[in-house]
């Protein structure tokens, strides 16, 4: 898309990745947007990022179908997307791609970024059909100190849908991405 495109749909932050797809409703695009403004030892985090999930019309014209904005808490190192945890498939079968993107909080330890799977915070969403639903996660070494929840449209989700997000979630704790709390299978608490 041309650069006049993306600021008339008020794409702001600089654009870190993108994705197209198509469904049997039309075709699509994903923007990743970060702001990039925090560095540590090479890393770049960011304070704020975004997402933008368009319909592309005839022209091409973005008619806007969701969004995130989201940023890191005071005293955190920063923020970043995972692109490569996002995944753009019909999860469910009703012909309809189910966007899943995940981004992840990272702690600070004097002044030093912990890239640590125990340390900070993720956020796993999900576009279905007309609704988002947000599955946030805390973690830390004791178990006590794990959670992991979701927003309400998340327990409104087809079941096959609530269980690949489960199933990702396990599969990331195993491969030692993220230390989610497993003390409810994996499965997020309200």
């Amino acid at each position: 898309m041309h650069q006049d495109t993306l600021k008339t749909a008020k794409v702001t932050l600089p654009v870190l990745e993108h994705f197209c797809y198509r469904d049997s409703s039309g075709d699509y695009v994903v923007y990743l947007t970060e702001s990039g403004d925090r560095r540590y030892d090479g890393e770049a985090l960011s304070s704020k990022i975004g997402a933008y999930l368009f319909k592309i019309n005839a022209g091409p014209t973005l008619a806007l179908k969701g969004t995130v904005n989201d940023g890191a808490l005071e005293g955190m190192a920063g923020v970043r997307w995972w692109p490569k945890l996002a995944e753009l498939s019909d999860i469910d079968g009703d012909g309809l791609v189910d966007p899943v993107l995940v981004y992840r909080f990272y702690a600070s330890e004097n002044g030093k970024m912990l890239n640590d799977p125990y340390e900070g915070g993720l956020k796993m969403i999900v576009f279905h059909r007309d609704a988002k639903a947000a599955i946030r996660a805390i973690t830390g070494d004791l178990d006590l100190q794990r959670s992991t929840t979701a927003s309400a449209p998340y327990f409104k989700l087809p079941p096959v849908l609530q269980k690949h997000l489960v199933r990702k979630m396990k599969r990331m704790y195993e491969e030692n991405q993220f230390g989610f709390d497993n003390s409810h299978a994996f499965k997020p608490q309200k």
